[in-house]
């Protein structure tokens, strides 16, 4: 390269010629910054500003965005629609029920789309709703695949080995099981803290995808849920408050980094409390007089224990909430107080505090093994239900219509629109005031009993065509009842007992409500032992608790918009 001065023609220096070129370069980026932007007085800080920029993605707004010249074509771009608009969804694990509930039939009647079904396996994972993500929009490359189903197979390796010593031991000697399972623990304990330092990794190694080594802005979903963690004595007390704290809770305990395994977990069952004060009768759950609920260990467990225990039992489990309640406001008011912090300050005070915080969740682990220990202690503890008393022929005809009665709410379900004025664009000053249509449906769903009125404009179906196929499923589910109550007066007959209706109708539920309290016992059978079971590490727990929130088959809740 050279130039001419004074008629002679002279080489540049090469270190010359080099800061030349990085010149001419930042040049040509402001002339194609002269082209694409609005003039400097409409540039604020942080990008372009007034309602004529407004439709541009968050990286052309920002005049510091590093990628911000790459053409249409490349992953920037594509990552962020031209309409920023448009409806984008995140998708949330099920919050586990208590300890021995009856499970929902169906998720929540929700507008947002359905949840990939691969999710079902990894209910219990802290990298639920960006493993979630990746499979709606089709990006999970096959390495990233092949890590998942490794993870998967080694974590169901020693969940199947915990369920088999725990099986065997069930009849043996209390020392003689501790024994055994201490020896156990001895060997899993650090595979299982190796497989969640890889689930952690995988959370990470989730996240959207990056441009020249830059996290690319606005494709996090986490930083667009639209709402900021408060400290928990500033926790509003309306239903409307307590839906926007628990969505913003969630959305750290999934996304904000810098947090150990066990502050997730925490922050989970955080806003699962704040959202059980929303509407407490909103899931019917099965709590005996005299009982109470408490969330438990591994967190978000809950279980039913005594409303009046007596002392030392009830100074431990008061001692074990308040514990646990000082960890809860020490991790909100720290996400509260770094919430307008660069995102590294964040990360490096929150992970500062998890070494704190490290000493309290092992008091707490200490308090709940005391708390076990109390209920495996107390008289007439809770045990399996006795058989049923009905043929097994019967007995599978009655399940089989149980089964042929959920997939016509199922059926009948798909046929309805939910409108949600979460899911929908603001529609003017009074859409706080409209109603939510979907909300009466939901008893209509649980049972199939609720004779509420659906209305025409709820229906993804013609009028017509919604009460032929329910009348048509209706009546083929009205036949199989019939069928069964024949057969159950047969039964009656030939055991000697009453034949009127209100016998078969007393016989048909007390074998429903054998067959449910079986179900329940078979069902939670991992939950217990992960909650309940004395002598378990931490680790344990947490692997087993997991293996038991899969195990319930909960449906998975639909996407919830975040745009």
């Amino acid at each position: 390269m050279t130039f001419r001065a004074a008629g002679t023609r002279v080489p540049y220096p090469p270190c010359l010629a080099l800061v030349l070129v990085v010149f001419a370069a930042v040049a040509g980026l402001s002339a194609a910054q002269a082209q694409t932007t609005a003039p400097e007085s409409a540039v604020g800080d942080h990008g372009l500003q007034g309602a004529a920029n407004s439709y541009l993605p968050q990286p052309l707004r920002d005049r510091f965005d590093p990628v911000r010249f790459m053409n249409a074509f490349a992953s920037h771009y594509y990552l962020h629609p031209e309409n920023p608009a448009a409806p984008q969804f995140v998708f949330f694990p099920p919050v586990p029920p208590p300890l021995d509930s009856e499970p929902p039939l169906l998720a929540p009647y929700d507008p947002g789309p359905a949840a990939p079904a691969e999710l079902e396996a990894f209910v219990g994972e802290t990298f639920y709703p960006l493993f979630g993500a990746r499979l709606a929009s089709g990006d999970l490359p096959k390495p990233m695949r092949a890590r998942i189903v490794a993870y998967r197979e080694s974590k169901v390796g020693l969940q199947e080995a915990l369920r088999s010593q725990i099986l065997a031991l069930k009849d043996a000697d209390p020392d003689a099981r501790a024994r055994q399972l201490e020896g156990l623990a001895s060997q899993q304990v650090p595979k299982i803290l190796e497989l969640e330092a890889a689930a952690e990794q995988l959370r990470a190694d989730l996240r959207p995808a990056r441009a020249l080594g830059l996290q690319v802005g606005g494709t996090d979903p986490g930083a667009r849920l639209g709402r900021r963690v408060q400290p928990l004595r500033d926790t509003p007390m309306d239903p409307v408050g307590l839906a926007h704290e628990s969505d913003a809770i969630k959305g750290a305990a999934f996304f904000q980094e810098g947090l150990s395994l066990p502050q997730r977990r925490l922050l989970m069952e955080t806003a699962a409390e704040l959202e059980s004060r929303i509407n407490p009768n909103s899931v019917a759950i099965r709590v005996e007089s005299g009982m109470r609920l408490l969330f438990f260990s591994p967190e978000s467990s809950r279980i039913p224990i005594p409303l009046n225990l007596q002392e030392p039992l009830a100074g431990t489990v008061s001692q074990y909430l308040a514990a646990k309640d000082t960890l809860k406001a020490e991790l909100c008011d720290a996400l509260a107080g770094t919430a307008s912090a660069p995102e590294d300050a964040r990360r490096e005070t929150l992970a500062r505090l998890a070494l704190a915080q490290a000493p309290g969740f092992a008091r707490v682990e200490a308090l709940a093994e005391e708390v076990r220990l109390g209920l495996a202690a107390m008289p007439n503890a809770k045990g399996p239900p006795g058989p049923m008393r009905l043929p097994p022929e019967l007995a599978s005809r009655i399940s089989d219509y149980r089964k042929h009665k959920l997939e016509l709410l199922k059926t009948l379900r798909a046929l309805l629109v939910a409108p949600s004025p979460r899911a929908e664009p603001t529609r003017g000053p009074n859409a706080a005031e409209q109603t939510d249509a979907s909300g009466g449906t939901l008893a209509w769903m649980h049972d199939g009993s609720t004779r509420t009125e659906i209305q025409s404009n709820e229906l993804r179906v013609s009028v017509e065509e919604f009460d032929h196929r329910q009348n048509e499923l209706i009546s083929a589910l009205n036949t199989e009842e019939a069928g069964i109550r024949a057969a159950l007066a047969d039964y009656a007959r030939s055991s000697g007992g009453p034949l009127d209706i209100k016998s078969v109708n007393d016989l048909l539920r007390n074998f429903e409500d054998a067959r449910l309290r079986q179900e329940i016992w078979d069902r939670y059978r991992d939950y217990r032992a992960a909650v309940l079971l004395p002598g378990l590490p931490t680790a344990q727990r947490r692997l087993l608790f997991d293996a038991a929130t899969e195990q319930l088959a909960l449906p998975l809740p639909g996407g919830e918009r975040i745009n």
